[in-house]
This record gives C-alpha cells, structure tokens and sequence, in this order.
C-alpha cells in the first residue's frame, strides 16, 4: 500500500481535501511501519528492482541461510555472494525475493547495489533461474561487465566443454588422470592445470585439431552443436565403452535454445551454458535410464527408481520389516507396520538444483490418482499429504547400508528441505514431515532414508 501511494504521489498529483485525506492515510501508514521496524523499498520501475548482493559468508553453512520469518528456523540456503531483489527491510532482516517465494536472510550480510552482476536475453531467463539469483534483462542496466548475450570466445568454449560437461559428470581428478585419450600423448596419461589445460585436454580427446586452437577467436553456434556432438561421441565411445544412447543434433533441436542459430550466427555465452547444461541433464538422464532397466531388483529396496508400482518404507526398524508409508484417513502420510501401501511413480524430468546437480524429477501418486505434495511452501514440521495438485519430488539415491538400497525424498526448489520420520520413532502414526537439513553432512540421516520397492 505504501508503495502504491508513493507511486500515485508521482503519478495523479491530488488537490485541495483529496490530497490531504491522502496524505495524512500515507503519513499514517509509514509511522505504522516505522514503528515494527520495516522499512518500505521506494517505489521503481519494474525493471529496475532494488537490488542487494550477500557479501559476507555465514559460518556453519555452504551458502546463505534463509528463514519464512524474521529470527525463524533455518529452513533452506541461497548462493552466497549473489544478487537479489529486495521487497522490504525489516528492522535487523531483508525480506528477499527467491525461487517464486519471499524470505528472509541477516540485513548484516548485504550491501546494495546499483545492477545486477550479469544479464541476459530475455529468452534465457526461464531456464538459468535455476539457481534463484537476479539477472537483469540485457539493454535494461549500464555498467554490467558480464552480459551472457555476448558472443564467446574458443577459450570460453573449451573450458566449458572440459569443466562444465565433463567436470560435472567425471570430477576434476577424472579430468587430469584417468578419463582416456584418443590421440597418443608425448606427456602420457596425466595432465597438469595450467592455462592451455582446456585446449590440450579437448586435443587430447580429439575433440579438435591438436595446434589450431585459437582461444581469441570467436565460435559460431552451428561449431559449438557440432562440438558437443563429438564430445558425446568420445564419452560413447571411451567411456561407455559403447553402452547408453548416441546424441545428436536431433537431441539438441529438442533443447529448444533461443538467440540466432543460424549457421554464421557467433554463439553466445548464454547458448552455450544452456546448451552445457542441457547436455549435463541429457547425459545424466540417459544413464539413468539404462541403468533403470537392467536393474535387476536382488536385493532389498531400488537404485533407480523409475515409472511403476512401489512400496516405500523408512530405513528405520527391523530388517526387512520397517513400517510403510501409508495415508490415513485424513489424508496425512504416517507410517504403518500392518498395511503396504502402493504409490505409482511417475518420472517426469531432470532438471539443475542451485549446486548445478542434476536431479531426477518424480511425481509420487495414490492409486486413487491424488499426489503425495506439501501444501504451501515446504517448512520445518510441514506434514506430507495427498492432494489434488501435482507436486514434484527429487527422489535421489542414497547411500547403501547393509544391503538396503535407500533413497532421499526432497523438494527440488529447496533440496535441504527434506522428507523424513519425525523424531526417528517408528511406531504406526508417526507423522511423515519435512524438515531442514544441512544437506551431505552428518553421519545419522537415516530417518530421512527411505526403501521404494518395486511391485512386481
């Protein structure tokens, strides 16, 4: 309301009695605020949002930690030393803009900025939002260095190429050692970082011509396809050893990038970190498939957990006779040590959480057709339910412990919020819930361990 009569202010200058009920109203209206601290972010125009960037880290924490209320629980992190738009100051607290949903963050971390630290295309927005930071809109901010529209280099290309394909998919160590060459090496095996290690390593995976490698030079987007192309070839051929599916330019046309694709067209930054890492999620995926299919289901609980019938049980109790996860009458999920229930499980997508991880995207439904979801935004304590709309699940391999292949269930906008067994009891009733986790750490998260088996 501030806001929009801040905005009027500007807009319809009042007159006469008008502009003083007006008035007064504001003036009331901010002592109001003033009064529980919160201080209002001036009305701008739409494209141009106020901006903070966290600047300090948080210790205990990979990145920032971010609460629904001011001096709340914990209850998810956002990258640290990124830029976000700013709705409201709130006394110590700044009410932050991330991943569809507003929260909070310490004041004491931030600094305000005049931009944001990059742009992009409008085209490119939807999907690079993954990881919930503010890009402006190339053209709408000055004085932004990193403009991701901008054509790339060949050094650009490389590194993206080694680190963002491979690196994600084999690690940095895999990079320098073990994956294999297809060319003959002078230097063997082993390769050292140092500023040509992308071109030669690219060479060395005859990937391109060893000694013609520009890195000033510039890449259409028609070499760039072709690149990944190859470099999917190679990871077939290499290291697959043959096994999974071939990529093709057919796999690219269904990326659906935007920008110029035409055949002389610079390829710019942004085409080529979408195209990375719809190929990361491509590779992923495809492994992930075939794995799914030869599984062959010897052993207690599933590895890759695909399209069918399941039963799901905590890892918590008595092998192999844990309790299930059941929907009771009231349409809560509780555990249940009499009664199997069964849930069809749909895979749906693979998609990039803020870490740059590919996550396998679920649906878990009723047989009656309604969706185990969380209503609302999931929170600490929130109860797991069965419910109309449809509601997406990370359902990620877990560690294996005595035989039990076990899995975590997550939200995918917030993967530290994960479901588990409240208070570790296993008793029928206990309440299946979410609940914020410092996600990979601690050694006793096995009540957030779940066994999906599949129905035969």
């Amino acid at each position: 309301m501030i806001v929009y009569l801040m905005k009027k202010q500007k807009e319809m200058p009042l007159s006469g009695s008008k502009w003083y009920t007006a008035n007064r109203y504001f003036s009331m209206l901010l002592m109001l605020c003033m009064a529980y601290g919160i201080t209002p972010v001036a009305a701008q125009k739409a494209s141009k949002p106020t901006l903070y960037k966290v600047v300090k880290v948080t210790n205990g924490y990979f990145d920032t930690p971010y609460r629904a209320t001011t001096n709340g629980e914990v209850i998810g992190e956002m990258p640290k030393m990124a830029v976000y738009e700013v709705v409201a100051i709130e006394g110590d607290w700044a009410k932050v803009k991330y991943k569809g949903g507003e929260y909070y963050i310490k004041k004491e971390l931030l600094m305000k900025v005049e931009a944001p630290d990059m742009v992009c295309s409008a085209w490119a927005k939807e999907w690079l939002s993954y990881d919930g930071i503010y890009r402006g809109t190339t053209g709408e901010w000055k004085g932004v260095a990193d403009d991701w529209s901008k054509p790339i280099t060949r050094a650009e290309m490389a590194d993206m190429l080694v680190n963002d394909i491979m690196g994600s998919m084999y690690g940095s160590w895999a990079l320098k050692a073990t994956l294999p060459g297809a060319i003959k090496s002078n230097g063997g095996n082993y390769f050292t970082d140092s500023k040509d290690f992308q071109e030669g390593r690219l060479a060395y995976w005859g990937i391109v011509p060893t000694g013609k490698f520009n890195p000033a030079g510039s890449i259409t987007y028609d070499e760039f396809t072709k690149l990944l192309v190859k470099l999917m070839a190679y990871d077939k051929r290499y290291i697959r050893e043959g096994g999974g599916s071939e990529f093709t330019k057919a796999d690219i046309t269904k990326f659906a990038i935007g920008g110029n694709k035409a055949a002389t067209a610079k390829c710019t930054k942004e085409q080529a970190k979408i195209l990375c890492d719809k190929v990361l999620c491509w590779r992923n995926e495809m492994a992930f498939i075939t794995g799914a299919k030869f599984e062959d289901g010897n052993y207690d609980g599933t590895t890759y957990v695909y399209n069918g019938a399941y039963t799901i049980k905590t890892m918590l109790g008595k092998k192999p006779n844990q309790p299930h996860l059941f929907v009771n009458a009231e349409g809560k999920v509780e555990l249940n040590s009499r009664k199997k229930q069964q849930f069809k499980i749909t895979y749906k997508k693979s998609l990039l959480n803020k870490d740059r991880q590919v996550m396998q995207l679920y649906t878990i439904q009723t047989t009656d057709g309604k969706y185990l979801g969380i209503s609302g935004t999931p929170m600490n304590g929130s109860r797991l339910i069965a419910q109309k709309n449809e509601f997406l699940w990370w359902i990620e391999t877990g560690s294996s412990e005595d035989g039990q292949a076990t899995s975590f269930i997550e939200d995918p906008n917030n993967f530290h919020q994960v479901i588990n067994v409240s208070g570790f009891k296993t008793n029928d009733g206990t309440p299946i819930i979410s609940w914020y986790w410092k996600h990979g750490t601690g050694a006793d998260a096995n009540n957030c361990k779940f066994i999906f088996s599949k129905v035969k």
